[in-house]
């Protein structure tokens, strides 16, 4: 018992130590530079990009659309076809 006293008064008797290190960068927080703009996707993408997505808008069924084999498509948009799951 003496000992949980002796802990206590020594816990709230001692001065606080505030923390004076600097704040560490944080890569990771995104800046006002680096965020997307809201109209980017309908700004900067393709015309078959912004087709799937006023079909999927409307109808709420995902749409795809292929110009070739879907290893062709995915080889031209750089997916590593090893890690892929194999199509049926």
């Amino acid at each position: 018992m003496k000992l949980l006293v002796c802990i206590f008064l020594t816990g709230s008797l001692s001065p606080i130590i505030k923390d004076t290190t600097r704040p560490v960068f944080n890569m990771y927080a995104i800046t006002q530079e680096a965020k997307i703009p809201a109209n980017y996707y309908t700004t900067k993408t393709g015309f078959f990009c912004n087709t799937e997505r006023a079909i999927e808008k409307q109808t709420k069924v995902q749409v795809k659309v292929r110009l070739g084999s879907l290893e062709q498509t995915q080889k031209l948009e750089g997916y590593n076809l090893s890690t892929l799951p194999a199509a049926h």
